[in-house]
């Protein structure tokens, strides 16, 4: 019996009070605008913050959605973010995946290679080099590098003193050499030549839709020990994540205004002093103000480029944001079991041979689709199989751009409809190959969002799923500031994802704070008090 969905997104409710003024405002009430509040409260106990959020809920990416008797989710993954929550004394009850990170198969033509990648470095190492006995030696020697290069990484300042600069070469000399270079070049480095070896290390950088030879090989190394190592899921739904934050960030008297979109942040003097909602009158004035959402929207709408320098302009031009996708989600019958069907991983991955993501990508920077028949990547996860509830499927397909969506949605609502039912079958086709015999059978509710979806909901231009784009350019020092050229605006972009947006409140907290709460650290280390 499938116990009744609740959705605790529901449970948030408004409590701002239209103060006079306040310390701080966050514009953005996903997991870095609550992890930016709570770190920030945590650490100054009597400061008055607001958080404004333009939809009816908390959370951003990480919530969920109802259709029917069914509850969807928009994550699926938890990564090793204890400690954070430890710190700020939230509680959440965590599935934690103790044997298999990911199955994963590879399709050429009419052959598929299966792969049960292992939770855990050592036992992802023995594994490979069990399948690939002939580069065992090669892979011992990526795995070691690939995990000293990720130690090194918490030796860095994010906020360096003159000293940390001089040592910095010498803490984290592989860090330091790895800055420029991409995933691709990280296993050519290590003659990573076997095209199927190679199929399955890059795996970990096709989740945001970057291919390896783009992709920073710091980030996707780091994704890759980070999720793996311990990785969770919630018994309950992912929204119980961002509602626990939201119930403590209250308790702590904390505001937050939801359905109110910012329109303005107030500049004056150079100096940000406020922001206008959509709708008031009037200002509601802060001494500082952070922005968490889309940067090209923030920047060039809220702001203004008549308040920004051109430097800063010519820098705004040159970002590349993520890609956007088309996600289905189904509600299946009570005749289907999953769970025979070996799906209970965080990720069920399915994609054609080495070469795909970099196809997919090239795609997506001309404007249009590369997905065929011979050319996709998908994944497959089951949330119903942890939760209890009715039996869901979520098909998540990604790179996809902006494209034409918009504009089909808005002027020709026809052809936008046909394209979502095209894309809806045409993965739908694959999970059922791949994964779920006779999966059409049994699905009692569809619903199929697209980039004009995402765009919608999150406010960004381009549908974007994980802000700026992972890609070496943009990785470490060359990713945006969090200061921003307005002074006392700040927007913090150390990373996507639920670590990430974590660690963007973390960083952002100890730089407000001159590192008297982590004391200037590039992960999570604050100081014992």
């Amino acid at each position: 019996m499938a116990k009744k969905a609740k959705s605790f997104k529901e449970e948030i409710k408004s409590n701002y009070t239209a103060k006079e003024h306040y310390d701080l405002i966050i514009i953005g009430a996903g997991i870095s605008g609550l992890a930016t509040a709570l770190m920030w409260m945590k650490n100054t106990k009597v400061m008055k913050t607001l958080i404004i959020e333009k939809n009816s809920y908390v959370g951003g990416y990480c919530t969920t959605f109802k259709k029917g008797e069914y509850v969807f989710e928009t994550t699926q993954l938890f990564p090793d973010i204890i400690d954070m929550l430890e710190y700020l004394g939230i509680e959440i009850e965590l599935k934690k995946y103790e044997k298999d990170f990911m199955r994963r198969i590879v399709v050429k033509g009419d052959k598929t290679d299966e792969y049960k990648i292992p939770a855990g470095s050592e036992k992802f190492t023995k594994y490979l080099k069990n399948k690939f006995p002939d580069d065992a030696d090669k892979i011992d020697k990526l795995m070691d590098y690939s995990i000293s290069m990720f130690s090194q990484v918490r030796k860095l300042k994010v906020i360096p003193s003159l000293k940390d600069t001089i040592v910095t070469p010498f803490r984290a000399p592989k860090v330091i050499a790895n800055l420029n270079r991409t995933y691709s070049e990280l296993l050519d480095k290590f003659k990573i030549t076997n095209p199927k070896l190679r199929e399955v290390m890059e795996t970990f950088t096709s989740f945001s839709g970057v291919p390896s030879d783009h992709a920073s090989a710091i980030y996707a190394t780091g994704a890759m020990l980070s999720s793996m190592t311990r990785c969770f899921r919630p018994y309950n739904y992912f929204d119980e994540f961002p509602v626990n934050m939201t119930k403590l960030f209250q308790k702590w008297d904390g505001e937050i205004r939801l359905n109110a979109d910012v329109e303005k942040i107030v500049i004056e003097n150079g100096e940000a002093v406020g922001v206008k909602v959509k709708g008031d009158n009037t200002i509601i004035n802060a001494d500082k103000v952070i922005t968490t959402i889309d940067p090209m929207v923030a920047m060039r709408k809220l702001v203004g480029e008549e308040n920004l320098p051109a430097k800063y302009i010519k820098r705004l031009d040159n970002i590349l944001m993520s890609t956007s996708s088309i996600n289905i989600a189904l509600g299946l019958d009570d005749d289907i079991n999953l769970e025979e069907m070996d799906l209970d991983y965080p990720y069920n991955v399915v994609s054609t041979g080495l070469g795909t993501s970099e196809k997919l990508f090239e795609g997506l920077l001309k404007g249009d689709s590369a997905f065929s028949e011979t050319c996709f990547h998908a994944a497959v996860i089951c949330p119903s199989l942890t939760t209890g509830s009715k039996n869901t499927v979520t098909i998540r397909c990604s790179p996809f751009g902006i494209d034409k969506w918009l504009d089909w949605r808005e002027n020709n609502p026809e052809k936008y409809e046909a394209e979502k039912e095209k894309w809806g079958d045409f993965f739908i086709n694959i999970a059922e190959k791949y994964f779920i015999p006779d999966l059409r059978k049994h699905i009692v509710v569809k619903n199929i969002s697209t980039p004009a979806t995402f765009s919608r909901y999150s406010g960004s231009p381009t549908g974007s799923l994980y802000d700026m784009a992972s890609i070496v350019s943009q990785f470490g020092p060359k990713r945006l500031p969090f200061k921003t050229p307005i002074k006392n605006l700040y927007q913090p972009k150390f990373a996507h994802g639920l670590y990430g947006s974590m660690m963007n409140g973390v960083q952002m907290v100890d730089m407000l704070l001159n590192r008297k709460f982590n004391d200037g650290n590039s992960l999570f280390s604050p100081k014992k008090k």
